[in-house]
C-alpha cells in the first residue's frame, strides 16, 4: 500500500484501448521517439496508446523525467496509485529533481491529503525555491488548512520571485485581506491593477479593500473604473452602496437603477462583497 492512500490499483479504472489508426508507421527505437508519439496521442485523448508509449519510453531510458511523464499521465487518467508509484521511482533516479515531488503534491492534494501534500510541496519549494508557481500552490495548501500566515509567508516570496505578475500580487492581497491586514491587501491589489490595468475584476475586489478601510472616494472610483471597462451590474451595485456611506442618497439611486435588477449569481457576489467589506471573508 502506497503512503496516503488506503485502497490499491483498481481494475475499473484502467483506461479503454484506443485506435491504433493514427500510429506511425515506422516504429520509434528512442525514448524521446516514444515521448513525442506519447505527447501525440495524449493531445487526441487516446489515454491508453500514450501510456503505452510513455512506458515504453521510460524502459528505454529510465530516468527522473520519463518516469514523471509516465506518473503524469497515469494521474491524468485518474489512475493515483499508479502515478505515485512512477514519481517514486523518478526520485529514486534523481532525488534532487523538483518535479515528481510537485506532482506528488497534486496527486495527495487532489485527494485531501493535505499533510503529505505540503511534504512535498515543500519539497520542491525546496529544491527550486525561485518558482513562484511552487511557492502559490504550497501556498494554496497551507490555506486549505486555514494556516493563513503560514499562505501569506508563501505567496510573499513567490512575489519576490516574480514582482511584475499581477497574478501573485493579486493572490496576495486576497489572502492578506482575509487575514484582515488590509493596508498590506491594498498596496498588493493596487499593485496587480498597475500590472493588469485592464481587469475589471481586480478593480472591483480593489473597491471593496478601500470600502472596508473607509475610503469610499477611492472604491467608488474603483468601482467606476471597473463598470467603464466592463459594465456589470454587480459593480453598479457596489457603487450605490459607497454613495449610500457617503450619505448621497441621489447618486445611489442612480447607481442601484443602473444595476437593476440582479440576478441570482449576481445577488450572491454582491453579498459576499457586502459580507467582507463588513469584516468578514471573501
Amino acid at each position: 500500500m502506497l503512503r496516503g492512500f488506503p485502497f490499491g490499483k483498481r481494475q475499473g479504472n484502467q483506461p479503454e484501448p484506443d485506435s491504433p489508426q493514427d500510429e506511425l508507421q515506422r516504429e520509434p527505437e528512442t525514448a524521446d521517439g516514444n515521448k513525442r508519439l506519447a505527447d501525440q496521442h495524449l493531445e487526441k485523448g487516446r489515454l491508453h496508446n500514450a501510456i503505452t508509449r510513455y512506458k515504453k519510453a521510460a524502459r528505454l531510458n529510465d530516468d527522473s523525467s520519463h518516469r514523471t511523464d509516465l506518473g503524469d499521465v497515469y494521474a491524468f487518467a485518474e489512475l493515483p496509485v499508479n502515478a505515485v508509484s512512477q514519481y517514486r521511482k523518478a526520485l529514486k533516479r534523481d532525488k534532487n529533481s523538483p518535479e515528481p515531488h510537485f506532482s506528488l503534491a497534486e496527486i495527495y492534494a487532489r485527494y485531501g491529503k493535505w499533510a503529505v501534500a505540503i511534504e512535498e510541496y515543500t519539497a520542491a519549494v525546496e529544491l527550486s525555491p525561485g518558482n513562484a508557481f511552487y511557492r502559490y500552490k504550497l501556498s494554496c495548501a497551507y490555506k486549505t488548512i486555514g494556516q493563513l500566515d503560514a499562505a501569506i509567508e508563501q505567496l510573499e516570496r513567490a512575489v519576490e520571485a516574480r514582482p511584475a505578475d499581477a497574478f501573485y500580487h493579486f493572490e496576495l492581497a486576497s489572502l492578506c485581506g482575509n487575514a484582515g491586514r488590509i493596508e498590506e491587501a491594498i498596496q498588493e491589489m493596487e499593485q496587480a491593477v498597475s500590472f493588469s490595468p485592464g481587469d475589471d475584476y481586480y478593480l472591483a475586489r480593489l473597491g471593496m479593500l478601500y470600502a472596508r478601510a473607509g475610503c469610499y472616494e477611492d472604491a467608488a472610483e474603483a468601482y467606476r473604473e471597473a463598470a467603464r471597462l466592463n459594465f456589470k451590474s454587480t459593480y453598479a451595485c457596489l457603487l450605490g452602496d459607497t454613495y449610500i456611506w457617503r450619505d448621497d442618497e441621489e447618486r445611489a439611486e442612480a447607481a442601484y437603477e443602473d444595476a437593476g435588477d440582479l440576478d441570482p449569481y449576481d445577488m450572491e457576489f454582491v453579498e459576499r462583497a457586502r459580507k467582507f467589506i463588513h469584516g468578514g471573508t471573501w
